[in-house]
């Protein structure tokens, strides 16, 4: 996913950034701001971890639904198709089972 690639690369690149600035930086709000880096960077790595493949399923799953429409297999659910004149979007005319 592009987002997971801009953010991976985004990251380290921040992170990169963070250590260069240890070279002048050198009191309490460095050391502070490093410690909730780190904090953040695990969550990060997490995230990363949990969707490396959410993108090759969701592929996956839209080729699945495309093919599924295109052969009319959906047709016997109402797929594709408007409702019928006088009755709702499931095939009910509106007024319930009539049990109560």
């Amino acid at each position: 996913m592009r987002f997971n690639h801009d953010l991976a690369e985004n990251f380290t690149a921040m992170q990169a950034h963070w250590r260069e600035l240890g070279e002048v930086w050198r009191d309490d709000m460095y050391r502070l701001f490093g410690e909730a880096l780190e904090e953040v960077t695990q969550g990060i790595a997490t995230y990363l971890s949990a969707t490396e493949g959410h993108e090759a399923h969701l592929a996956a799953l839209v080729e699945r639904l495309s093919g599924y429409l295109e052969t009319g297999a959906g047709a016997g659910l109402g797929v594709g198709r408007p409702p019928e004149a006088g009755r709702g979007p499931l095939g009910g005319t509106g007024n319930g089972t009539g049990r109560r």
